[in-house]
Formats: C-alpha cells, structure tokens, sequence
C-alpha cells in the first residue's frame, strides 16, 4: 500500500494497481529511440503482476503506532512481508515460467539493493528477521534456475546462476524501470527524478531523466513510449489524514471514499 500526504488527505493506491499501471507501461513500452521489452507477453505480465503478494497483506495492514495509520510500504517487516511474497511469486509463476522467474528477482531484489543497481533505504533486521531474509534470498536463487530451466533459457549449475544471465538481466532491470517509473508518480507525486539503469543497445546502462510535468505529469528522456503523449491512470482514493483505530477503521475509510482514476501522463522533453 502507497500512502502520500497531499493537501486533500492521505492518497493511497494499493499494490496491486501500481502493478496494473505497470502493465500499462509494459504494454505501450518501445519505439525508434528505447527498444521493445525482449519477451512480450511475459514481460507484461510480470510487470502487471510482480506486487500481486502484497494484497494479501492489504486485506488487514499492519499499522504504525505513532501515526496510527497503516505502515508505508517501505516499513513492513520480512516478517510480515516475505510470506505474501512469496505467495505472490508462486501466482506470478502460474501466469509463465518467465513472469515468474522475474518477478521472484524483484522480490529479492528488495533485499539485495535491486541486485547492486540501485542503492534502497537502509535495512536493519534482527536475528531472527535476518534469517527469514537469507532463507528467501536462497530459495528465490533456487527458484529463478528452475523457472528459467522451465523457460527454456540454460541450464545452471554450482556457481552459475539464472540471475547472471544477461538476457535475464536486463529484463529485470526493465522491470524495475516500469516499478519505479510507476513510483516516482504516485509516490512521489511526479517529482523530477532520474531513474536507472535503464538498459540501452549493446548492454549500455542508461538513465531515464524525468522532469515535473504539471500535476501528476512527466517529460521523459529519452521517451519510451509508442505515441508523443501518453495517459496512464492508476486506481487510487483520498481518505482523512488522521489517526485510526484499527485496520478496520481505515479499510472502512478507503471503501467510504471510493476509487477513482489519477491519470498519469507522459510526454517527450523538448
């Protein structure tokens, strides 16, 4: 779950439609500057359904005692976070062995710095939360040979791994592009923002540049997207930015005020 302070209240957009807004990008992604997702479908469904594990947790979010509204997503716990992820991963592999072999290196991702691409907010686990993160950490490894054995893409063995492939590579790192794309307009409320890597021709690591556009807009360089100017909405809805009592409360607070579409928009510099 995505929570925004914006002077209206408390903007929240669940997971799992930062993941169909993802899609979206997925979907519209390539044109003669930035190329094509390698893997079509299986790109676009792990794009729409790589965060699918976090609605479990969504159904009763833990809540932060000093503010008395739910956790920031940043803030959930393995505890608490790695079984509905993985959870999510096993859906994701049931849609195709790819969607879930990247969607299984996004999970763990979170937990290894996006793989040493990007650096994320600094995490401190005790013992027993360190464990459970080194045990997923394993079993996804597991997990990505397997699926990509499955995909048809090698075999790995001792020391050779699916996530070193650069093929998977980069498909990954497209995701996290789409991921994080996604995030820099409901999170951070179009802000201007660099994102990368963004893989390039060649195995070239590029930087996606993105300006503040107007509300909830961005210029993007270099633009990926099929057409000059694109309209990407995410589900999303406003409630009071005030203490709640119980997950309840604030469950009964989001049905209360309803869903509606922010439409996110895109356009080339210059």
């Amino acid at each position: 779950m995505i929570l925004t302070r914006i002077p209206e209240g408390l903007l929240i957009v669940r997971q799992t439609d930062h993941g169909t807004q993802t899609g979206l990008f997925a979907s519209a992604w390539g044109n003669e500057e930035v190329s094509p997702p390698s893997g079509g479908d299986d790109a676009i469904l792990a794009a729409r359904h790589h965060d699918d594990g976090w609605a479990i947790w969504e159904r009763r979010p833990s809540m932060d005692d000093k503010c008395a509204q739910p956790l920031q997503f940043l803030a959930v716990t393995p505890l608490e976070h790695i079984p509905a992820y993985r959870a999510g991963i096993m859906r994701a592999a049931q849609h195709s062995p790819w969607a879930g072999l990247l969607v299984s290196m996004h999970g763990a991702g979170l937990y290894n710095d996006r793989y040493g691409t990007f650096r994320l907010a600094e995490q401190r686990f005790n013992a027993e939360e360190q464990a459970l993160v080194d045990e997923f950490l394993a079993d996804m490894e597991a997990l990505q040979d397997r699926l990509a054995e499955v995909a048809g893409h090698g075999s790995f063995g001792p020391g050779h791994h699916a996530c070193d492939d650069p093929e998977v590579r980069a498909r990954y790192l497209l995701l996290q592009v789409w991921d994080r794309l996604s995030l820099q307009y409901v999170f951070r409320l179009a802000r201007d923002g660099d994102i990368s890597p963004l893989p390039g021709p060649g195995g070239r690591a590029l930087t996606l540049t993105c300006r503040h556009d107007g509300a909830f807009g961005l210029t993007l360089d270099p633009y990926p997207f099929r057409d000059d100017q694109m309209v990407f909405p995410v589900s999303s809805c406003i409630v009071p930015d005030r203490r709640y009592r119980s997950p309840e409360d604030f469950l009964e607070a989001v049905s209360d005020a309803g869903m509606t579409q922010i439409e996110c928009r895109a356009r080339a510099a210059g």
